[in-house]
């Protein structure tokens, strides 16, 4: 076998050879990539002593017609045991009872503060955002999901605990509740290698963040920056704009662990998951230059992997031996790191979806992203005529 091996090798053509050594590059790079970013990961997943102090806490919800939400899951907040904690709750312009059930909370809350929006207005999720961000009176604040499920005296422990002076940012995982619906499986994968993504990036001094949700961040930077500014206008990313100009390798902290995760119900069909998409698309848009490139080639050599094994096989093969062990050994890594970031995420009963999925959606978010950013520009080419 190795002698037929070093025989074929011997009788590659030029062509041949360049195929065959830009193939094994990119395979390298794909696997480096997985031993740089999302092992690394893994490895500051570790468990730490806990902080025995904690950091006072403001949690800022907005709602809208979120009635029954805020009266079965948001008393689970209320009734953490943290005298240093305040809700502030920021209504949205609902039409439902939201403002009715909020106003009885705060009745019997000392902790909440609550203000709403009297009317009806353009990007008014940010504007209530903002108001939410101006009422707390805490160092630290954190975007809650009013949807959350169950958070644990261990959750606002882990999220409260104290840390370093250049520490600005401190983001835990969301994940989202499983159920029967096909697409809410495909929402939770998404949702899983997107935090995953940006997690493994901004350890490699590439921060950012997808998710606004469960990311403690000191309330004076967002100030500084002037708020939203000019991001106001953005349509589908919100919080994540401005964490995002702040946000350094050496100021964040992940809590990737069982006790900082929050659970949420998401009523994730195919829209909901087309949005989760396109809000990734338009935060990358919003990064640096450095940034976008370096996605764009994550991008670029996960299209490009597959469709290369598949030509050096028509090129060479009687090389497939050794194409099948290395595909097979890229394929074992990642398999291995996936499985158990998502045993210790608590993402159960994903792994052979998400195999499927890694493979399949690099190609559909070409087509999609191209599809979206072209409708993007004749939506901004109508505005202007």
């Amino acid at each position: 076998m190795i002698r037929v091996l070093l025989d074929t090798f011997n009788a590659l053509t030029t062509i041949q050879l360049v195929v065959v050594v830009a193939v094994a590059s990119l395979w390298l790079l794909r696997l480096l990539y997985l031993l740089f970013f999302p092992l690394r990961v893994l490895v500051k997943m570790k468990t730490k002593p806990l902080a025995t102090e904690k950091a006072p806490l403001s949690v800022l919800i907005v709602v809208r017609n979120e009635e029954e939400n805020c009266h079965e899951t948001l008393p689970r907040l209320l009734n953490l045991d943290n005298p240093d904690m305040e809700v502030v709750v920021v209504d949205d312009f609902s039409q439902d009872n939201t403002l009715s059930v909020l106003g009885l909370l705060k009745q019997r809350y000392q902790c909440m503060k609550l203000s709403s929006l009297s009317q009806e207005t353009r990007y008014s999720e940010k504007l209530a955002q903002n108001i939410a961000l101006k009422s707390a009176e805490k160092d630290w604040v954190l975007l809650y999901p009013v949807s959350a499920q169950n958070p644990s005296q261990d959750w606002l422990s882990e999220i409260g605990k104290t840390v370093a002076d250049q520490v600005l940012v401190k983001v835990a995982y969301t994940t989202v509740a499983a159920n029967n619906n096909r697409f809410n499986r495909f929402y939770r994968i998404e949702n899983f290698f997107q935090q995953v993504r940006s997690a493994s990036y901004s350890l490699n001094g590439l921060a950012f963040v997808y998710n606004e949700e469960n990311v403690a961040f000191k309330r004076a930077e967002y100030f500084k920056l002037g708020g939203f500014g000019l991001k106001v206008q953005e349509p589908y990313a919100n919080l994540e704009l401005v964490i995002n100009r702040f946000i350094r390798k050496k100021n964040v902290k992940f809590c990737f662990n069982d006790k900082s995760i929050l659970s949420k119900q998401v009523a994730a069909g195919l829209s909901e998951f087309k949005d989760l998409v396109r809000k990734s698309i338009r935060i990358e848009k919003h990064l640096s230059k450095w940034k976008q490139f370096v996605l764009l080639l994550d991008r670029l050599t996960q299209v490009f992997y597959p469709l290369s094994v598949a030509v050096v096989l028509l090129v060479a093969f009687k090389l497939w031996p050794i194409i099948a062990a290395l595909v097979v050994v890229k394929l074992l890594v990642f398999m291995v790191i996936i499985k158990i970031l998502q045993k210790r995420l608590n993402e159960r009963k994903l792994f052979i979806t998400s195999l499927v999925f890694s493979f399949i959606m690099p190609f559909y978010k070409l087509f999609f992203r191209w599809s979206f950013n072209r409708q993007s520009q004749n939506q901004r080419w109508k505005n202007r005529v």
